[in-house]
């Protein structure tokens, strides 16, 4: 009997845990968003304070100083000194506050802050290094939720006032860079992900001023949506690239796997259209190739690759040592529905981090870090040949 009643609770305990994997398998979108989601409405809670870009503690990476936005991975060009680059970068970081704690990260958040340096400056920004000396900003970035958050089933959703927060953080730095740093020079601009979504608002808000359009060398508002339609109406002023030296235009894309179905996805995807976050869904959305930097829909690959850049060093402030062999990354590129698919599954280093439905979201720099590297040279090149 002893025996029989310890089988039967092996069998239930099994049974348990069989069934635990199936909810966190079926609902791992929604236990995620429990996770992150912060305890009380926005309104609610007291934002820590704002940045002052006048302080170059404000800032993630600065000419002149030694930070991780300068390093560079052997085998790859090293960039020009700070007194010799022509070109600026203003480089907006994605999201790196991962918790419910708050709406928004102070500047000084400790763990994102570090993944701010050791992840994103070193392993994205870094791309820009050689079109141009970089300005990043910190600012009070809206956590993950803001991006989570169920918005249909909300009267009052709390996310758009997180991130319109963050935007304002944004707006100023942008302003404090071309009051204090920029003396006329031209630039590019670039970003990842939430650094994006401003990105497009800043553009919208900014660049219609002519003095400022026209020392635009490029933007790069990468793993964001970008409908079509803003073309001819919020950003009309900022066409899309069309070829690997325009400049004056914008790029973007969104990289998935060969699996990829990103429906989910589109759901939840925003875009500042004025100080209004509209939904993508069922839009026509921009996809640029990241390998050939053409909107033709044509396939990619081959020699276009130029390296990826694993993530390393994040944990131990290591430095940049590991370089992807070009000859290693088969795989084609091909923009469809404004989706950039990989025919095959990249390297198993850039699997670690791949969201459902073979999104590589999180690796849009990674995987084409040497091409952006080299085609944001080509763009400030061109630029600078035209004056």
């Amino acid at each position: 009997m002893m025996l029989r009643y310890l089988a039967w609770l092996a069998g239930g305990v099994i049974a348990l845990i069989a069934l635990g994997v199936v909810a966190l398998f079926l609902f791992r979108a929604e236990i995620v968003r429990f996770m992150v989601q912060p305890g009380d409405a926005f309104m609610a809670y007291t934002p820590p304070p704002a940045p002052d870009y006048a302080d170059a503690a404000s800032w993630a990476a600065l000419p002149g100083r030694d930070d991780t936005a300068d390093l560079v991975p052997p085998g790859m060009d090293r960039q020009p000194d700070d007194g010799a680059a022509q070109v600026d970068v203003f480089f907006i970081h994605p999201t790196t506050h991962l918790t419910g704690e708050s709406w928004n990260a102070a500047i000084d958040e400790p763990e994102s802050r570090r993944l701010v340096d050791r992840a994103v400056m070193a392993h994205q920004a870094s791309a820009f290094n050689l079109a141009g000396r970089i300005y990043a900003p910190r600012y009070r970035q809206a956590t993950l939720y803001s991006f989570l958050e169920p918005w249909d089933e909300l009267s009052d959703p709390q996310g758009p006032k997180a991130l319109d927060l963050a935007y304002q953080d944004v707006a100023r730095a942008f302003e404090a860079y071309i009051r204090l740093y920029n003396n006329g020079r031209p630039f590019i601009l670039a970003a990842h992900s939430q650094g994006s979504l401003h990105l497009l608002r800043l553009m919208q808000d900014y660049l219609r001023r002519p003095e400022l359009k026209q020392r635009l060398v490029a933007a790069y508002p990468i793993g964001m949506s970008v409908p079509v339609s803003l073309f001819s109406r919020e950003l009309a002023h900022v066409p899309p690239c069309a070829a690997p030296e325009e400049t004056g235009c914008l790029v973007s894309f969104n990289s998935f796997g060969p699996a990829g179905h990103p429906v989910d996805w589109f759901e939840q995807q925003r875009v500042w259209q004025g100080n209004r976050l509209e939904p993508v869904a069922g839009r026509a959305l921009n996809c640029t190739n990241p390998l050939s930097w053409r909107l033709d829909g044509a396939p990619a690959g081959g020699a276009l690759h130029k390296g990826a850049l694993p993530y390393s060093g994040i944990e131990d402030d290591a430095p940049l040592t590991r370089l992807a062999d070009p000859q290693q990354l088969e795989f084609s590129v091909q923009c469809q529905e404004g989706i950039a698919y990989m025919d095959r599954e990249p390297p198993e280093v850039f699997s670690e981090m791949v969201f459902a439905n073979d999104d590589y979201h999180v690796y849009d720099y990674n995987l084409f870090y040497g091409s952006i590297r080299d085609n944001a040279a080509l763009r400030a090149a061109a630029y600078l040949a035209l004056q």
